[in-house]
């Protein structure tokens, strides 16, 4: 059975509630799956993992409201390299979510070149096109 880890950075409700929907779907497609606050991870929890999905959470300042924060930014500091683990970034923000993800996925492409997919959502909630990018993201 195929494991993927979801790793969510819950400042907000929106961010947990969608981790929890990416959850529920890979589950109900039959992948087994860790649902993890980023300040719980440790390295370990790769271990077996084939998937990587990681929100992110951008700075209060309006100045730099496409830079994720320190403690996201310390956590992709710590990450190991993530040979063979195909990895996505998800975001739920009502503001400025493209714009983060890119710059997150600049963080991320040190440690892995497998980074094709991003997903984000204002309400918390998968949208049809997301589930058809997440069946694709698993394929």
């Amino acid at each position: 059975m195929k494991k993927a880890l979801i790793i969510v950075q819950n400042k907000n409700n929106i961010a947990k509630k969608f981790g929890e929907a990416i959850a529920e779907f890979l589950g109900y497609r039959g992948l087994s799956y860790e649902l993890i606050p980023i300040d719980s991870f440790e390295p370990k929890y790769l271990n077996g993992a084939d998937y990587l999905l990681l929100s992110g959470w951008k700075n209060e300042s309006l100045f730099s409201v496409k830079h994720p924060d320190s403690e996201w930014e310390t956590f992709v500091q710590k990450l190991p390299a993530l040979n063979g683990i195909k990895t996505a970034l998800f975001a739920a923000n009502k503001f400025f979510s493209g714009g983060m993800l890119k710059s997150m996925k600049k963080y991320l492409s040190k440690k892995t070149e497998n980074l094709d997919f991003t997903f984000k959502s204002n309400d918390g909630f998968l949208t049809v096109s997301d589930k058809l990018t997440l069946n694709e993201f698993i394929k």
